[in-house]
């Protein structure tokens, strides 16, 4: 009996250790119908979603796709808005062909390889990924760095 007290702190002790909820290695919960982004030091999301989609065929391949269009605006600074385009059903590096956020009136672009998308989820009514890195303003030079950034979205 008395080995059984002796032991039992330590073994209590493990499985408190054990079982602990500070596991950096999972990814945050993404919100739902919702953009969020650290954009040059501030959290901004963009929870006002507009997405459309719309079919193209290639005329000499008659190879068919369907884009979606997100455009998503801030509520605390209507000025701030976010634009991407990525082609359902694709997931990778190379989905998301257009991306924009305008901070503030200013439009800064994806020009370069400075800055990545990754879509780890497309289906006809989900899209799921993150971004980062650097986006300019083309007509003054300007840019603004971004990190964290996450969507997922449910669409028709």
């Amino acid at each position: 009996m008395r080995n059984i007290l002796q032991t039992l702190p330590i073994c209590l002790l493990f499985l408190t250790l054990s079982c602990s909820d500070n596991d950096d290695s999972t990814p945050p919960i993404i919100e739902t119908n919702s953009i969020s982004a650290n954009i040059d030091g501030q959290v901004i999301k963009f929870s006002n979603l507009v997405i459309t989609k719309q079919d193209y065929t290639n005329d000499e391949t008659g190879f068919e796709w369907t884009d979606i269009r997100i455009l998503g605006y801030n509520s605390e600074n209507t000025l701030n808005i976010i634009e991407f385009i990525a082609e359902e059903g694709l997931v990778g590096a190379e989905s998301i062909w257009r991306f924009n956020i305008t901070i503030n009136g200013f439009t800064y672009m994806q020009n370069n390889s400075a800055f990545t998308t990754l879509v780890t989820e497309s289906t006809e009514n989900k899209l799921i990924g993150t971004f980062s890195g650097i986006l300019t303003e083309p007509n003054n030079g300007q840019t603004i760095s971004i990190t964290n950034g996450s969507f997922n979205i449910e669409h028709n």
